[in-house]
């Protein structure tokens, strides 16, 4: 296939690509090393490793495990007061990871910005910011 014939990326697709790619390996990563730093260092954690593992793999309910492990669930957040904590480096991977689309949308509206393409830029905003709101427990599908 020659030059000619080879499609031509947008430059906006490439950062919105780059931006998802190299966020999700970070977060791959912290999630890798969170477990890691749990095991080495039971006390180091918001719950227990060994009594946690040891529920699951008895089939104890979620309510229940948590309750047994942290004295009740610590909320959807709890990496953000205990991220130094194994367990709560591992949660601020996961969350990482699942806002992905927003560090990509925020890139790709700076792009469209520079290419001044408003409406990409105000859709771009707009998907991120509900992406966010998800995130942080505002908007959610009950």
């Amino acid at each position: 296939m020659s030059a000619e014939e080879r499609a031509i990326i947008p430059r906006v697709q490439i950062v919105y690509g780059e931006i998802i790619y190299w966020v999700t390996i970070a977060a791959c990563i912290i999630c890798m090393v969170g477990p890691v730093i749990a095991m080495a260092s039971p006390k180091n954690n918001v719950a227990d490793p060994w009594i946690l593992f040891a529920e699951i793999f008895k089939g104890t309910d979620a309510k229940t495990v948590w309750q047994e492990v942290a004295g009740g669930f610590p909320g959807g957040h709890f990496w953000a007061k205990n991220i130094t904590k194994g367990d709560g480096f591992t949660q601020f991977g996961l969350a990482l990871g699942c806002s992905v689309a927003l560090w990509g949308l925020l890139a790709a509206s700076i792009a469209y910005l520079l290419e001044r393409n408003f409406v990409y830029v105000i859709l771009s905003l707009w998907v991120g910011s509900l992406v966010l709101l998800a995130s942080i427990g505002i908007v959610g599908m009950h």
